[in-house]
This record gives C-alpha cells, sequence and structure tokens, in this order.
C-alpha cells in the first residue's frame, strides 16, 4: 500500500494509507474511508471528562485526586489519539496502545480498592465496560501497525 501524502504535512510523518471506501464516488473521485475511530476516541474523552467531573463532585476528599487526575490522563489520552485517528496519522497505535494500559490499570485499580458493598459494580463495570475498550484499543493498535508497516 502507499502511504497518503498531505499538503503540510512533515515529511518524516508516517500516515495511514488512504483507501477507497465503496468504489468511485459518483463524480469520479475515490471517497477515502471516515476515521470512525476519531470518533470513537472523542466520545470516549468526552465521557470520562464527564466521569471526571462527577467523581471531582462526589468522590470521598481522600481519594479525589487520585481518581480525578487518572481519569483526566485517561481523557487527555483519548482526546490525543482523536486527534491522530482524525488526521489519518499512524502515530494513533501508540495511543491507542497507550489508552488500553490505561483501562487495565483503571480496572484493576478499581476492582482493587473496591468496598465491599461496590465490588459487584466495580466488577460488572470491568467486565463489561473497561476490559473490552481496552481489547479493542488494542486490537486497533496492531491492526494501525500492520497497516503503517505493511
Amino acid at each position: 500500500m502507499t502511504k497518503a501524502h498531505t499538503v503540510g504535512a512533515p515529511s518524516n510523518m508516517a500516515l495511514l494509507p488512504v483507501t477507497a471506501h465503496g468504489g468511485q464516488a459518483g463524480n469520479g473521485q475515490v471517497r477515502a474511508r471516515r476515521p470512525f475511530a476519531g470518533y470513537v476516541f472523542a466520545l470516549s474523552a468526552l465521557v470520562v471528562t464527564v466521569w471526571a467531573v462527577t467523581l471531582g463532585v462526589h468522590a470521598e476528599p481522600g481519594r479525589r485526586v487520585l481518581w480525578v487526575g487518572f481519569d483526566v490522563l485517561e481523557a487527555a489520552a483519548m482526546a490525543l489519539a482523536s486527534r491522530l485517528a482524525l488526521r489519518r496519522d499512524s502515530r494513533v497505535g501508540l495511543a491507542a496502545a497507550g489508552i488500553a494500559v490505561f483501562m487495565v490499570a483503571d480496572l484493576w485499580f478499581d476492582v482493587g480498592t473496591a468496598p465491599s458493598d461496590y465490588l459487584p459494580a466495580a466488577l460488572l463495570t470491568a467486565v463489561t465496560l473497561e476490559l473490552p475498550y481496552a481489547a479493542g484499543c488494542l486490537a486497533y493498535a496492531l491492526r494501525v501497525h500492520r497497516r503503517a508497516a505493511g
């Protein structure tokens, strides 16, 4: 596959290949694939930001700074991944791999520090949200790496 070239992009920037989506458009131009992952990362950053604000208001004071700070870092990584994906920059794979690590650490600490009355909810969110999101980020990172290398 060939690398995409954009006007104004530095020559040392590795960009994802632009592939045709659905063949040719009606006017004879080839349409590029939309970076769906960029929108997913942007929505995720928004959700985690809202969650961090909620934690900032409702969390117990001893853990407030810890959890809000961690969630702000997660949201920042997601926002970075969104920007890179929307620009079709292959470095998005590194950001996605980092998000996967953040999510596994988040679920580990959620479950490990949960009081006994919150443990079922922590396990439920770990299994239904955080672990699948981490797996999806890792799969996406590997896919981006294969495309950029090949």
